[in-house]
C-alpha cells in the first residue's frame, strides 16, 4: 500500500465513510486522485463502496484490512518464507567443519567474510540489491562499497533501516552514492541485512548480526525467494531525497532545503534525528515544517506526507 493510499484508508477508519468528494475536501486532494486512490484500496478489498446517495466509500475493519493485506501478499510471502526456511535447513546441515560447499556455504571468521564480500562486489557486472542495517555487514561505516559498483555502470538499489539514518552523518554519506546513481529507500524495521550479486548469489548473516559469519548462497530456487524477499520489502519502503546541498529548486519549485527536509520526514525519522542530519536545532525543524504545511495549505503533517507524495515533491 503506497503512504497515500494509507493515508486515504486511515482517514475514512477514522471519521467513517465519506464519498469521494468529502475525502478528497478533508485531505485537501483533487477529487480525482482520492477516486484511483479508493479503487486501488477496493481491488484489494480494503474499502467498499455504501448504498445511498452519493456513494460513500468505508474501511474495512483493521483486523480484516489486515487478514486481506497478507492474503493479497500471499505468494510472494509464501516463496520468500519456502526459500528461507529451505536456507536456514542448509545452514544447520552444513555448519559442520569440513563438509564441502553446497547451495549455502557457511563462511567464518572477519577476514573470510570481508574476503567473500569484496569478491561479491567485484564480480557483480549487472545488478547490486542491499538491505543495510546496523551494526553493518563490514566494520563501521555504510555497508556496500557502492561507489566502485556505479562506476561500473551496476545498477545498485539500497533499502536502509530508519535506524541507519539516525546515525551521526549516515545520510549525506549516502547521498554520496545517490549522486553516484546509487537508488535508495527506506523502511522502518528491516527483517534482515542482505546482498545479492547479479540475482544469482546473496550473502547474509548466520542467525544473528555478528560481523564473522555470514552465510553465502548460491542456489537458484533459494537466491530467487530471497531476491523476491528484496522486492517485497522495496515495495513498502519509500523514497530517500538526496540531501545534495544544492541551493536551488526542485520541479515543484521547492528549495532543495526543504525537499531534503521532507524527505527525512516521509522516511520517518524523528524530529531531532533530522535535526542532527541536517545540523540544525530541533526548533528550525518544527520552524520549517510548520512553513511547508503553510505553502501546501494543510493542517497536519499526515496531509503533508500526502502531498509531498502525490504532489511530486519527493524524488522517486
Amino acid at each position: 500500500m503506497s503512504a497515500a493510499a494509507e493515508l486515504l484508508y486511515r482517514h475514512l477508519l477514522r471519521h467513517g465513510p465519506a464519498s469521494t468528494g468529502e475525502a478528497a475536501a478533508a485531505l485537501g486532494q483533487p477529487s480525482e486522485d482520492v477516486a484511483e486512490l479508493a479503487e486501488g484500496l477496493a481491488v484489494r478489498q480494503l474499502v467498499t463502496l455504501t448504498a445511498g446517495a452519493p456513494e460513500r466509500w468505508a474501511a474495512a475493519a483493521p483486523e480484516v484490512a489486515v487478514e486481506r493485506l497478507i492474503v493479497y501478499r500471499q505468494g510472494e510471502l509464501a516463496r520468500a518464507r519456502e526459500s528461507l526456511a529451505v536456507l536456514m535447513a542448509e545452514y544447520r546441515e552444513g555448519h559442520q567443519p569440513g563438509r564441502a560447499p553446497g547451495p549455502v556455504e557457511v563462511l567464518e571468521g572477519p577476514e573470510v567474510c570481508r574476503r567473500r564480500y569484496a569478491q561479491a562486489v567485484a564480480n557483480t557486472s549487472r545488478e547490486l540489491l542491499v538491505l543495510s542495517r546496523p551494526p553493518f555487514l563490514v566494520g563501521a561505516g555504510v555497508s556496500v562499497d557502492v561507489l566502485s559498483v556505479l562506476d561500473r555502470n551496476v545498477r545498485c538499489r539500497s533499502v536502509y533501516d530508519r535506524r541507519a539514518l539516525e546515525l551521526p552523518g549516515s545520510v549525506k554519506d549516502i547521498t554520496t552514492y545517490q549522486a553516484a546513481g546509487e537508488l535508495v529507500r527506506v523502511l522502518d524495521e528491516l527483517p534482515v541485512k542482505m546482498l545479492i550479486s547479479d540475482r544469482t548469489t546473496a550473502l547474509l548473516p548466520g542467525g544473528d548480526d555478528r560481523p564473522g559469519q555470514w552465510l553465502a548462497v548460491s542456489g537458484s530456487s533459494l537466491v530467487a525467494g530471497l531476491v523476491s524477499l528484496f522486492e517485497l520489502l522495496w515495495e513498502r519502503s519509500v523514497p530517500l531525497t538526496p540531501l545534495d546541498g544544492s541551493p536551488g529548486t526542485d520541479d515543484a519549485g521547492l528549495p532543495a532545503s526543504d525537499v531534503q527536509l521532507l524527505g527525512l520526514l516521509f522516511a520517518g525519522l524523528t524530529d531531532a534525528a533530522i535535526a542532527r542530519q541536517l545540523d540544525t536545532s530541533v526548533r528550525t525543524v518544527q520552524r520549517r515544517l510548520t512553513r511547508l504545511m503553510a505553502r501546501a495549505g494543510v493542517d497536519n503533517r499526515a496531509q503533508l506526507a500526502w502531498q509531498a507524495a502525490r504532489g511530486g515533491w519527493l524524488t522517486p
